[in-house]
């Protein structure tokens, strides 16, 4: 029988694992990979949901013509691949109170789900609800886990015989070697392994990566193993601001206690791309209108088809009709960055507004951008383009873009894609937008690169596309003072994401 250890915030799977280095955190992650049998026809709605959500290349022939017709396929997978970089990786279908549920390592889903008498669905829905936690390990677990990771990291080459056969046929011991030889090249050798009631820490010269899951089988050899972005160790915040100066591209960073004196600044008045951070100009504008009586935060609006964006956010896969609550909205908009949410509570407040608190006019909203974007309507854009300053002339295109087909998610495999299609703000704003809806619940679900245990309090929202990556995380540390750590990103080539959040995570540390 199989030992689990468990880590706070998530679950770890019992099974052998598979590896991944990067995602918008660096991580390893490891996760079954079982072979299903064929499973008679007609399939169970709950059969047809696992197979949907198993990683399996999802198939036209398991959607009825119907639900193609108001979906395209290629919407459908990207949506359903999405739901993993938010969720973490899917586990099983289960009932709850009569209500079938997807479980995944970071979240549940309601699952609304109907068939036709061949199998194929008629019907999809998914909305996220809580998130499921997990007990503190016990000393034993603790010193279970240490031993055996210090022994696996104490030698540059990789033992096997630590590793379980179903790892090692998921992950060969050259891969995860690999993985380590890239930690020791950016933090320097490592020196041990920390362990505490929440997880263990990877310490090495000059950094730390956290543990977020391991397992082990019964003979005590490591059979899933995961972990999180790398925290690089600074000794000041002079000396990461050297750090984050010497990063590729147009870089920058705001450190500053709230109500108090800056601490760090490097191009922080500069204006740069910072995708879905711009949501908290959208919560502010929510905030004033709620707290001017012009709106309320139980006020519902209603999903239609022609609201809904693309991923991240389940809300895209939701079914149209459905109402939600402003705070709901609010709530998936700043902890998932649920483009649909955000597109329906800025129809709904208006862009005058929100544009104001970001400082640019004729705004897109997610839909609209996503639709410059496709390469489909490169008439569009040249149009958009050409609209230069002119906003008159700018807003009239995104009125077309409105009803635009939607890209695909290949669209964006290569690369930045149409960059200057985009919401633009600098690090300063971003704090001051931080700084106003700091109290509002939806800034608290989602820490972000902070460690909640870490403080007393952290808000965050970030944004991220390919060549695009921003991180605004305000926290309150034990002694009571608060500050804001807004970080911004862009560049033509790839970003290294693991670096950048390594940094990041840094400069918090400094701050607790």
């Amino acid at each position: 029988m199989n030992r689990l250890l468990l880590v706070p915030a998530l679950l770890a799977s019992l099974s052998a694992p598979a590896l991944a280095l990067t995602e918008t955190q660096a991580q390893i992650q490891t996760q079954a990979q079982t072979q299903t049998q064929a499973q008679p026809a007609p399939l169970t709605p709950e059969q047809a949901v696992t197979r949907l959500l198993d990683g399996s290349e999802v198939q036209e022939g398991w959607f009825a013509p119907e639900l193609l017709e108001q979906v395209p396929l290629a919407t459908l997978r990207a949506q359903l691949g999405s739901l993993s970089g938010v969720f973490g990786p899917f586990q099983k279908v289960e009932m709850q109170d009569g209500q079938q549920v997807a479980v995944f390592a970071r979240g549940r889903l309601a699952v609304r789900a109907k068939l036709d008498a061949q199998g194929r669905l008629t019907d999809l829905g998914l909305t996220p609800l809580g998130v499921p936690s997990a007990p503190s390990m016990t000393a034993e677990q603790q010193w279970l886990g240490r031993d055996v990771l210090t022994r696996l990291l104490t030698d540059d080459t990789v033992d096997p015989a630590l590793l379980s056969a179903d790892f090692l046929a998921a992950v060969p011991a050259e891969q995860l070697q690999a993985s380590f030889a890239a930690f020791r090249e950016q933090f320097g050798p490592f020196r041990e392994v920390t362990a505490s009631a929440q997880g263990w820490q990877l310490v090495y010269e000059r950094g730390a990566v956290p543990v977020l899951a391991l397992t082990l089988d019964a003979a005590g050899k490591i059979s899933g193993l995961r972990v999180g972005a790398p925290t690089a160790r600074f000794t000041s915040l002079a000396q990461a601001q050297a750090a984050f100066a010497a990063l590729p591209g147009r870089v920058s960073l705001l450190v500053q206690e709230v109500g108090g004196p800056v601490q760090v600044s490097l191009n922080a008045g500069r204006p740069l791309a910072v995708g879905s951070a711009f949501k908290l100009a959208v919560l502010g504008e929510v905030q004033a209108q709620v707290q001017a009586g012009r709106l309320r935060w139980d006020e519902k609006l209603t999903l239609t088809d022609a609201a809904r964006s693309l991923p991240s956010g389940a809300l895209a896969l939701a079914e149209a009709g459905g109402t939600y609550t402003v705070r709901d909205l609010a709530d998936r908009m700043i902890a998932q960055s649920d483009n649909t949410a955000t597109d329906l509570l800025l129809a709904r407040v208006g862009r005058a507004g929100v544009e104001a608190r970001l400082g640019q006019s004729a705004m897109p909203d997610t839909r609209e951008a996503f639709a410059l974007k496709n390469p489909a309507n490169r008439e569009l854009l040249t149009a958009y383009r050409a609209a230069g300053l002119n906003h008159d002339a700018r807003r009239a295109v995104l009125a077309q873009a409105r009803t635009a087909p939607l890209p695909t998610a290949q669209t964006f495999a290569a690369g930045p894609v149409a960059a200057d299609v985009e919401w633009f703000a600098s690090t300063a704003r971003l704090c001051g937008l931080m700084r106003d809806v700091a109290a509002e619940p939806a800034t608290t679900i989602n820490p972000g690169v902070a460690e909640k245990n870490d403080f007393a309090r952290v808000g965050y929202k970030g944004g991220s596309e390919p060549g695009v990556l921003n991180l605004t995380t305000q926290v309150t540390n034990r002694a009571g003072k608060s500050y804001c750590v807004s970080a911004t990103w862009n560049d033509s080539r790839a970003l290294d994401e693991a670096q950048f959040m390594g940094l990041y995570a840094g400069v918090l540390a400094l701050l607790r």
